[in-house]
């Protein structure tokens, strides 16, 4: 007799699994592809993961199948499913059905194609979903590539070099700056972060001919209460060396 690898209804049990295959009988060993599949048609796709897993697990733990040959084995019987179905009359009076039921199948293939790590589906099938994952990365990289070229754009060949010890210096002109008001009222500049400012001094600016780390210049910019700085690096008096003047009856 043909072993089934999917897990049977027990006879006469009033207490089976909902994914259990037949009737209040038991299962048809030789019918057990119908009976799979009729579960297929009833149940929500969200359920496919859990379906199969369920008798998959049956097959591992009764060592009737590895897993590969178990995915072999359902995979042959939806496609066979779907190919006799394909094949009907389509103005049979069973047509709405063919039509849905292969729909259904077709989503449970999706599942299928998704949990294939052999490969182990008809190689033609793996050789054009692999052609259009290689389409879809070279997209992905010709994009890569015209985002590096954008940000290029924004590179410098030297960056400003900063006078030795004069780091906050530079910081308290920053800072200054970001303090102006328009004859308006309104502020010059805007912005809500401080991080653009920490990151445009390591990006623009050197000292001594050295990069200035991140972590260097973000701790100039930290919350303050009131005029003191409640963490990070304050400007000392010493290393305020100018000061923003804005000039008067200018509209």
């Amino acid at each position: 007799m043909k072993i089934s690898y999917f897990k049977p209804r027990k006879p006469f049990s009033f207490a089976s699994h909902q994914y259990e295959l037949g009737t209040f009988m038991g299962l048809w060993h030789s019918h057990d592809d119908n009976h799979f599949l009729l579960k297929i048609y009833k149940i929500d796709e969200k359920e496919f993961v859990d379906y199969y897993n369920h008798h998959l697990n049956h097959a591992l733990e009764n060592k009737l199948a590895i897993e590969e040959d178990f995915f072999r084995h359902v995979w042959q019987i939806v496609q066979n499913r779907i190919r006799h179905f394909e094949m009907q009359n389509p103005f049979s009076s069973n047509h709405a059905f063919h039509r849905q039921s292969t729909e259904k199948l077709l989503q449970f293939q999706k599942h299928l194609q998704s949990i294939d790590k052999w490969n182990a589906r008809p190689p033609q099938l793996v050789i054009a979903e692999k052609e259009e994952l290689i389409i879809q990365q070279r997209q992905e990289i010709d994009e890569l590539k015209e985002k590096i070229n954008q940000f290029n754009q924004f590179e410098v060949a030297q960056k400003i070099r900063i006078e030795e010890e004069h780091l906050a210096t530079l910081v308290d002109l920053i800072k200054q700056i970001r303090e102006l008001k328009l004859p308006s009222g309104r502020l010059l500049l805007r912005c809500d972060n401080k991080s653009p400012y920490s990151k445009m001094i390591s990006k623009y600016f050197s000292i001594g001919g050295k990069d200035i780390p991140t972590e260097t210049t973000r701790n100039y910019f930290v919350e303050k209460k009131g005029d003191v700085a409640t963490k990070g690096t304050a400007v000392k008096s010493d290393q305020q060396l100018f000061k923003i003047i804005p000039l008067e009856n200018k509209k």
